[in-house]
């Protein structure tokens, strides 16, 4: 067994039914809807809860991707936890990366993980890398997509709300999109003239149950409702306004392996906080 490392940083409101669920005509639908609809219906995979708020432009494209994203992502843990009964994707920010990044790009034009980029610190502009940098195209036009990834642990009932280590890496999510501004209107803004760019900041939250709380319900629109309040904030540079939840079936929580020393506790499910910026241009 391996010590985890506890300490380690590494339109209104609604709640939205997952729209994969929904049937679409063949001639209609998408390569990546198809995909969607034969993960969640016919491998009967727990589909996520979202919620989202906010318009402005590519706001409802961009929250659809990454409804896309979170959806088949939960279908790479399930099926990694289907196969080896192990959480291991849950231990931090790269483990987290190894289920969203085969997402990414299944549901954009092409991906590169640890994008080489310039960012903001302070009033001096350092060298960094974005977590995942997407070509996207919409049908009518492209656009691009900055996304800096944070991985948190939170274990329930959340008798106080979400711990203070999973809003600071929130936050902190928030401060390094920010910061890539100068990498689209800086040296390099030549290479992303015309083209939209959104920078997303995501934190996910493994949920976990202690050993004697592993049979306590769950209600996912609780969580959601309430990571909605926790992670709101008067700037709007910080503000939630996409949250997608994914529930670990119950036959499946009962497969799990103990797999971290000195840890008695059940994957419940995965949580999905993003702040999705407005576009930028130049």
């Amino acid at each position: 067994m391996r010590t985890r490392e506890h300490g380690a940083l590494g339109d209104s409101r609604r709640y939205i039914p997952s729209r994969h669920i929904t049937t679409v005509p063949v001639e209609m639908a998408s390569h990546f809807q198809i995909f969607t609809i034969f993960v969640f219906l016919i491998l009967n995979i727990m589909k996520p809860i979202f919620w989202r708020k906010g318009r402005f432009p590519l706001k409802m494209i961009v929250s659809d991707l990454l409804e896309d994203v979170i959806c088949t992502a939960s279908a790479n843990a399930e099926r990694f936890i289907k196969n080896t009964k192990y959480t291991t994707f849950t231990y931090g920010e790269r483990q987290m990366t190894s289920i969203l990044a085969p997402a990414f790009h299944i549901h954009t034009d092409g991906m590169i993980l640890e994008y080489p980029s310039t960012r903001k610190r302070g009033v001096k502009n350092h060298p960094a890398r974005a977590d995942f940098y997407c070509y996207c195209h919409n049908g009518l036009k492209d656009y691009r997509i900055f996304v800096e990834l944070k991985s948190g642990y939170q274990v329930l009932p959340l008798t106080n709300g979400f711990d203070n280590v999973n809003t600071y890496l929130y936050e902190q999510a928030c401060d390094d999109i920010r910061g890539l501004i100068n990498e689209v209107r800086g040296a390099n803004r030549d290479f992303y003239s015309g083209v939209p760019v959104v920078r997303v900041g995501m934190v996910a939250i493994p949920l976990f149950s202690s050993g004697e709380d592993d049979d306590i319900k769950i209600d996912g629109k609780k969580i959601v409702k309430e990571a909605s309040k926790q992670f709101t904030y008067r700037s709007p540079d910080m503000d939630c306004n996409l949250i997608g939840y994914w529930k670990v079936d119950k036959r499946l929580r009962e497969s799990f392996k103990q797999e971290w020393e000195g840890d008695n506790c059940t994957l419940q499910g995965i949580l999905y906080v993003c702040h999705i910026m407005e576009s930028i241009t130049v």
